[in-house]
């Protein structure tokens, strides 16, 4: 057992496959666990009287996806890689100094987490049920204790995800212009979203969404979605095309990416601000 053989989603979906047991239902361990507005929200995406009502709904690969990061991030409240693994496979520290010292890393210092979708299996649903999830809970935390956010960066491997994006948050272009109501949010509003909150996501959504242009220079307040390209985080100097982007282990300096990628200046509303 090692750190490449994905040990830890393994056993991590195995948690919470247990702590889910019951949510077509409404009676899941899990639900109890979470917050209010959390537990609403599962009940509304995964309830079996809530699916009936609509033709589309999230796949099991979706569904098992939001659960894991939700019960990582929220349940278990882990705020390093070190704390994960320790948590759910602290065998793999064990077993491999080597294994140890690469989660232990600085640059793993934070709650992080992967998710492992095959191309065509609905990333960009999940994504944006977890923005939700993080954006309400935000709205309503009063521990201050900053476990969700209302910021988001999201950053696309190349052009076509770029677009893409773009589509689902602002919706599809036609004849040059773009309408929230063809975006994925609006359209699959039954899905995302119960209907008391519907208002409040796309308020927001409309309000702080930035394409890569407008990053640095739109005017917004109460939070964030900046959308961009890889590419346009690289110096054109530095980046020929995408077979130059060597990811697997890089880490560039924070700081120096934020200045590339969020050209803040002077009148720049103070909620761009991504500290």
């Amino acid at each position: 057992m090692g750190i490449n053989d994905l040990s830890l989603a393994r056993k991590l979906t195995e948690r919470v496959q247990e702590a889910s047991q019951g949510i077509e239902t409404g009676t899941a361990p899990i639900l109890d666990q979470v917050t209010e507005t959390t537990a609403e929200l599962l009940k509304w995406w995964f309830q079996q009287d809530f699916c009936d009502l609509r033709p589309f709904n999230f796949h099991p690969g979706q569904r098992q996806a939001i659960l894991n990061t939700i019960y990582a991030h929220e349940v278990l409240g882990t705020v390093t890689l070190d704390g994960l693994y320790g948590e759910i496979a602290p065998e793999v520290m064990l077993e491999s100094a080597r294994a140890a010292q690469q989660i232990r890393a600085e640059k793993n210092a934070y709650p992080k987490y992967c998710l492992k979708m095959a191309t065509g299996t609905g990333k960009t649903w999940v994504l944006q049920a977890l923005l939700i999830w993080s954006m309400l809970n935000a709205n309503r935390d009063q521990s201050g204790g900053g476990r969700f956010t209302r910021n988001f960066l999201i950053v696309a491997p190349g052009l076509i995800v770029y677009d893409r994006l773009l589509d689902a948050f602002q919706g599809k272009e036609r004849g040059g212009e773009r309408s929230f109501d063809n975006s994925d949010l609006y359209s699959f509003r039954e899905l995302f979203l119960p209907d008391a909150y519907r208002e409040e996501v796309f308020r927001f959504v409309q309000s702080t969404f930035c394409a890569k242009q407008e990053i640095g220079r739109k005017v917004t307040s109460g939070g964030l979605i900046a959308v961009t390209n890889w590419q346009a985080i690289k110096d054109d100097s530095e980046l020929e095309d995408d077979e130059d982007v060597d990811a697997p282990g890089d880490t560039p300096d924070p700081k120096r990416v934020i200045q590339d990628l969020l050209p803040l200046t002077p009148g720049t509303s103070q909620g761009n601000d991504l500290n």
